[in-house]
């Protein structure tokens, strides 16, 4: 969708609603909008938020990350400019938990399957998380795999196996050192394979911790998606 980040969305372009969500966190000292578009800068600064130039970029963590070689950061965390419909409260929550986790490296956000479908889905990214509340992995598979000869006594619980399973939100927080040495490691076979970054950070040690969501946002990537987030956006009023 071209030019999606300056779609309207109620009377604003879309990237300064994502910015206006961003403001309203309880756990951010200061908002950039990092983009290689001077229109978008000239939007976001006409609305009153803060933007900043940067070049050309694969990604938006390597774009993150260039804005934070010019600031000192704590915690970081990348929001992509097409999730208008996020809750403050779910991003706040995602960076607490890497606040109060010393051993996680980054951290995400997921929430529940609605249900097998969804988990067999290709196009929605599965993960599952150990005790400790970290991630053991990431898929568009249906994970976990059930084996065909599980015994009897263990069948029961996982006769929904997609129960185990948590759809992944596509939000990151990261530690600024954290974020520095994940686009510094070489992408791996995995992460190619299936098409998430995220993979790089699992297999190089890298430690998630996955904090829970109360949704899952919708993005805008297509024209369909923008007139159904405009729809959901008058419903809030």
């Amino acid at each position: 969708l071209p030019g999606k980040a300056l779609a309207d969305l109620g009377g604003r372009p879309l990237v300064v609603r994502v910015a206006e969500l961003a403001a309203r966190m309880e756990t951010a000292d200061e908002v950039i909008v990092a983009t290689d578009d001077a229109r978008i800068v000239e939007a976001v600064e006409s609305a009153g938020h803060r933007a900043e130039m940067t070049g050309d970029h694969p990604t938006g963590s390597d774009r993150v990350a260039e804005v934070l070689e010019r600031h000192h950061a704590e915690i970081v965390l990348d929001l992509q400019g097409d999730e208008p419909l996020l809750e403050p409260s779910d991003l706040d929550a995602l960076v607490r938990s890497l606040l109060t986790d010393p051993e996680a490296d980054m951290a995400t956000l997921a929430h529940p399957l609605s249900g097998p479908d969804e988990w067999r889905d290709p196009n929605v990214v599965k993960v599952l998380a150990g005790g400790d509340g970290h991630a053991l992995w990431f898929s568009r598979a249906a994970i976990p795999g059930v084996h065909a000869g599980l015994p009897h006594d263990l069948q029961d619980g996982v006769a929904e196996p997609w129960r185990m399973a948590l759809r992944h939100v596509g939000v990151y927080a990261f530690r600024g050192p954290s974020l520095k040495r994940f686009l510094n490691l070489p992408r791996t076979a995995l992460e190619r394979a299936e098409g998430l970054e995220q993979l790089r950070a699992l297999e190089h040690g890298l430690r998630i911790q996955v904090a829970p969501a109360a949704g899952s946002p919708v993005g805008v990537d297509t024209p369909e998606d923008l007139e159904r987030v405009r729809e959901l956006w008058s419903r809030r009023g």
